[in-house]
């Protein structure tokens, strides 16, 4: 089986057609409580660039899509802009249960193409380790997506200790996607934003979880990173490094990052051969995930191409990554 764990999705009901102009590719968001007419939040028009906005919530397009690609099923998760870590936390929170539900009743009409990961409120740990169990337990949910920063604060912040315990507790994954991302006043030209702010924000949440001693008080959380761990991989010398000469780097903790590295998972999403390459065999195969980012323009959508083409790996390695590992992440079968 092949599974794509990095491929977004809004659910139809929170779509507002009627914000956009006739005729546009722009779309925005109403979520109501209990078909209610006040909404809950509303976001809005936004112009898509570069994709078909249907494609977020269209789900025999979707399908369609996952056919051609040679994709059998998506883990789904919400787009960057669905974190909802701006408002106050009874909001948010009520948002997320809102949005698992709907996410969860998109699975149960097709089981056999899609799992979802849960939207939780991370601005309120105690309230996202809540809305995680019952996300999984009630829902059936196979793990969470969170940001790689909660409103500017880095993934080693104690206060979100609640929520990695309780992760740890229900042994499902945490998928880590970028937005926010740090450096924004210099990159808001030529899409710099995504190109370089995307791929940093996640090498510095990475880094926030090994060397802020994340991943060494919760030896058994799960962590999976988007678009290849962004540069964290291609920095895992010069964090070896400064760890040994730089009392800073190791101050929390007494092992070096490559052994906390090597417990972190990634998607496969970099767009460059060598470079998906140099990551397999930088982790291993047993440590990369089949994504595409769909819908998004910067998505692969010849993800399972690339992964044929890696030059070393035997074809169990490549049905590792295909969907081996995510299978196993996510319970999957």
């Amino acid at each position: 089986m092949k599974i794509d764990v990095h491929a977004h999705y809004v659910p139809e009901k929170f779509v507002d057609q009627d914000a956009g102009a006739p005729g546009s590719n722009s779309y925005a968001f109403r979520i109501t409580r209990d078909g209610g007419q006040e909404p809950l939040y509303a976001d809005g028009p936004r112009a898509a660039a570069g994709f078909d906005a249907s494609q977020l919530w269209d789900l025999p397009r979707r399908l369609r899509d996952m056919a051609q690609q040679d994709i059998d099923m998506q883990a789904l998760s919400a787009p960057p802009f669905f974190f909802f870590y701006h408002l106050d936390a009874p909001t948010a929170q009520a948002l997320c249960r809102l949005t698992n539900d709907a996410f969860a009743a998109t699975v149960a009409q097709h089981p056999g193409s899609f799992v979802a990961l849960a939207n939780v409120p991370l601005q309120a740990p105690e309230q996202a380790a809540a809305e995680l169990e019952r996300a999984v337990r009630e829902l059936d949910m196979r793990g969470a997506e969170i940001c790689s920063n909660i409103n500017g604060l880095n993934l080693d912040h104690a206060g979100l200790a609640p929520f990695y315990a309780k992760a740890q507790e229900l042994d499902v994954p945490i998928f880590i996607h970028p937005s926010n991302v740090l450096g924004a006043d210099r990159l808001g030209r030529y899409h710099l934003g995504n190109l370089i702010g995307n791929p940093t924000d996640t090498a510095v949440a990475a880094a926030s979880l090994i060397f802020g001693g994340v991943l060494k008080e919760y030896p058994r959380l799960k962590v999976y990173l988007a678009h290849g761990g962004g540069s964290c991989p291609y920095l895992r010398g010069r964090w070896e490094h400064g760890w040994h000469v730089r009392p800073e780097a190791k101050a929390l903790i007494q092992r070096p990052p490559s052994e906390y590295l090597r417990l972190l998972y990634f998607d496969s999403l970099i767009h460059y051969g060598p470079g998906l390459n140099f990551l397999v065999e930088s982790v291993g195969p047993e440590r990369v995930m089949m994504g595409t980012d769909y819908p998004f323009d910067m998505g692969d959508y010849a993800s399972v191409k690339a992964i044929s083409g890696l030059p070393h790996l035997s074809d169990g390695q490549k049905e590792l990554i295909y969907g081996e590992n995510a299978a196993a992440l996510l319970r999957i079968g």
